[in-house]
């Protein structure tokens, strides 16, 4: 005789046929039904039961349902005492202004992070720094990649006699 599911067991079992279970719990269930013949069957009758309830026609709601909904609702919203708090109301003008000088402030702080992070053209250091690489930019042009004109800095390409002449 086969040991019935705990209702613990059942309640994992239905979570996962309904998609509630995720991650390893949602494994975890997977792996006993295709191990434990009991929990395969158990898993089975609760789909073919599933199945039936489409089957089954859907309850209209009468017309009374609405009118004893409404009669339960306002006594309840008739007994609440929903008072308004009286609060300090700001005058437009001051709420306008302060919207005003929200705006101009993240306009100014966007330009000036733009400003700090733009890019700047180069300044005479850099450019007497490649000042050589500059004055030769024709020789380099033709060359298809940079790495070729990096071999051509190799001392052992044209041997020690060529660096002095």
């Amino acid at each position: 005789m086969k040991k019935p599911l705990s209702e613990r067991e059942q309640a994992d079992l239905v979570a996962y046929l309904d998609g509630e279970l995720k991650g390893a719990a949602a494994r975890k269930v997977e792996s006993r039904i295709v191990r434990e013949p009991a929990m395969r069957e158990e898993a089975a009758a609760l789909r073919r039961a599933w199945d039936m309830l489409d089957f089954l026609p859907l309850p209209e709601p009468t017309d009374q349902f609405m009118h004893r909904t409404v009669e339960r609702i306002t006594p309840l919203t008739a007994s609440m005492n929903v008072v308004a708090t009286p609060g300090r109301h700001w005058p437009r003008r001051l709420v306008v202004a302060g919207w005003a000088a929200a705006l101009v402030l993240a306009v100014a702080a966007g330009f000036g992070v733009s400003r700090v992070n733009a890019p700047r053209e180069p300044g005479e250091p850099e450019l007497v720094r490649d000042l050589l690489v500059i004055e030769n930019k024709r020789a380099y042009e033709p060359s298809e990649d940079l790495d070729f004109v990096r071999e051509l800095d190799a001392p052992d390409l044209f041997g020690d006699d060529a660096v002095g002449t």
